[in-house]
């Protein structure tokens, strides 16, 4: 087997500044309470083939609450589905632990147990199932240890231990073994992930530890629930694990987060910054090293994900991050073909408080990825719809690539087609290209890339692209997408310092009239704002009932009735900074 290898390259910046791209979000501050949840995941918990999130936290750090996805990029109001067991939610999982097809959800609490919550089908959920831990735990990972096809779940704990427990018929939990990662430390975080493309999950897990111990480890699974541990490297500052497939070849990999500030004497000695290593996966359990991101002003994240923003089918960095001017928000580092990323991100600023880690999601289903945090201090959500114009099909130059530029793995997209768009990359010359579609041949022609559409079935759909070259070697990329019916929202993208209206399109339209604008500043948007012949119609503040206007939104989307004749539309976007973005139309009723 070959290995797929690009040389390092780590270039360092000496002070934050805001990246130039072509990324566009809609900012939305959505004010209906969460109950001050942390910690966020999604799923179709209905299932109606609308993306949901839940959420575990609260006031009482117990409560889990669900949102229901509208489809469009908005949510129902929130409904508490349930509290924990024990005290202070840690973290939430959605998972279909009993193989019924319905996803249900699991909380880990620090009070000692991890609680599942069934799912009916219908966005409601049966009485909590607890499980005790141990020691008390830090982190929660869920995947299927053992080959029975039940999900099991992995804990780290303040002992440096992960310990396993196996699903038993789907409704219950046995400790099955506790592996030891380092005496001294926490287990903050860890991740399953099928690394070498075996069929076989296996386990990533990061420690802290005072004043020796910080590291990253994997730990090999022989299918059996016997782990080979490793060691992958060490930090003084560690912050988050993560898995993700970055390079898109249907191996896992791991992405580390960490602080390389001053304090950290192992990994740098730059002013507060946010480090990124990622350790890909190769085959045959081996991982390849390589540090990607080192950007100072940032504060390190604890969830940085890995995910294709931009639609040119290379990998990108998120997180939930904050400057050290207090400045919070959604982080954005893009990936290049040849493996490297931009130093310095761009920055999508929503708020001076801090924002919880970022879920991702379709949530407006339009196949781009979109993202929500809560928000502690507020109890609110924070949406982050993609506005970005979709950029060029790249050309992967690591050596061997599949890139698939279309669809955007784990989206939704209209149906009845599917247009895919892949290419691949050898030293030695590709003579292939096939299409596979939920296991059945789809496309097999004697090229290097194809861009056609195909027909495809509502519900989920699971596709692989497989390349072959000369010397017989196949290589691959995958994506998971959901098709529907029917029509996705629109998105309006908007420059850095700059507001943009782009609905309605035309110089004329019927009533009511839909608008659209959205707008990109480089501090908290205070006030999205429409105005109609001259008077405020609209007017989004972020305000907080009982309490203050914190901002947070940056476009309107509206439909206004308006009579027949000619009427001006003015949008009008404050900042922090009191700077006011403007954008206007005049349309034509008839």
């Amino acid at each position: 087997m070959r290995i797929k290898i690009a040389s390092a390259l780590v270039l360092l910046t000496s002070a934050i500044a805001i990246a130039q791209s072509n990324l566009s979000f809609q900012l939305k501050r959505d004010t209906s309470p969460i109950y001050g949840g942390y910690t966020s995941a999604q799923a179709d918990f209905n299932r109606d083939g609308k993306p949901d999130v839940v959420y575990g936290g609260g006031a009482n750090s117990t409560d889990v609450t669900l949102r229901l996805g509208n489809g469009d990029g908005t949510f129902q109001a929130p409904v508490r589905i349930g509290i924990a067991d024990s005290a202070q939610i840690l973290d939430v999982v959605a998972a279909d632990f009993d193989n019924d097809g319905i996803q249900d959800v699991a909380v880990l609490c620090i009070g000692g147990t991890f609680d599942v919550f069934f799912g009916i089908g219908n966005g409601t959920f049966a009485s909590s199932v607890a499980t005790a831990i141990q020691s008390s735990p830090r982190s929660i990972a869920v995947g299927d240890f053992n080959g029975d096809y039940l999900l099991d779940v992995a804990i780290g704990d303040i002992a440096g231990n992960v310990e396993i427990f196996n699903n038993v018929g789907g409704r219950s939990f046995v400790l099955q073994n506790t592996i030891a990662i380092e005496a001294n430390t926490d287990v903050i975080s860890i991740g399953v992930g099928d690394f070498d493309h075996t069929g076989i999950r296996n386990i990533a897990a990061m420690t802290i530890g005072n004043p020796a111990g910080s590291g990253s480890y994997v730990l090999w699974n022989d299918g059996h629930e016997n782990f080979r541990k490793a060691v992958l490297t060490a930090f003084t500052s560690p912050a988050g694990l993560s898995i993700a497939d970055l390079n898109q070849d249907g191996m896992a990999d791991i992405l580390l987060s960490y602080s390389c500030g001053t304090q950290d004497t192992i990994k740098g000695s730059n002013s507060t910054c946010q480090g990124v290593i990622a350790f890909y996966g190769q085959g045959e359990q081996r991982l390849f090293e390589r540090t990607l991101v080192m950007s100072n002003g940032v504060q390190a994240t604890s969830r940085m994900l890995g995910v294709d923003i931009n639609g040119d089918g290379i990998g990108d960095l998120v997180g939930g991050n904050r400057t050290t001017g207090a400045q919070s928000g959604l982080f954005v580092w893009l990936g290049h073909p040849d493996g490297s990323y931009d130093q310095t991100p761009a920055q999508f600023i929503a708020t001076t408080d801090s924002v919880g880690p970022p879920t991702a999601g379709d949530f407006n289903r339009d196949g781009m990825m979109d993202f929500v945090s809560d928000l502690p201090g507020s109890a609110q959500t924070q949406i982050f719809l993609n506005a970005t114009n979709r950029a060029p099909c790249s050309t992967s130059q690591i050596d061997p690539t599949v890139t698939v530029c279309m669809p955007v793995d784990n989206t939704y997209l209209p149906g009845p087609t599917v247009r895919v768009q892949a290419n691949a990359y050898d030293t030695r010359q590709v003579t292939a290209l096939q299409l596979y579609t939920n296991g059945n041949l789809t496309y097999s022609q004697p090229v290097s890339s194809f861009d056609q559409s195909f027909p495809m079935n509502n519900g989920a759909n699971f596709l692989v692209v497989k390349a072959w070259d000369y010397t017989g070697l196949n290589f691959r990329s995958e994506r998971h997408i959901n098709v529907y019916s029917g029509t996705p929202e629109p998105v309006c993208p908007a420059a850095l310092g700059t507001a943009n209206m782009c609905l309605p399109s035309g110089a004329t339209s019927g009533s009511p009239v839909h608008i659209l604008a959205n707008g990109y500043t480089p501090v908290v948007p205070t006030s999205a704002q429409l105005y109609i012949d001259g008077h405020l119609t609209i007017a989004d503040d972020g305000c907080i009932q009982n309490g203050g206007c914190v901002g947070g939104t940056s476009s309107i989307d509206a439909y206004e009735a308006l009579g027949a004749g000619s009427h001006d539309l003015v949008f009008k976007l404050w900042d922090a900074n009191g700077n006011v973005y403007t954008a206007e139309k005049t349309v034509t009723v008839q």
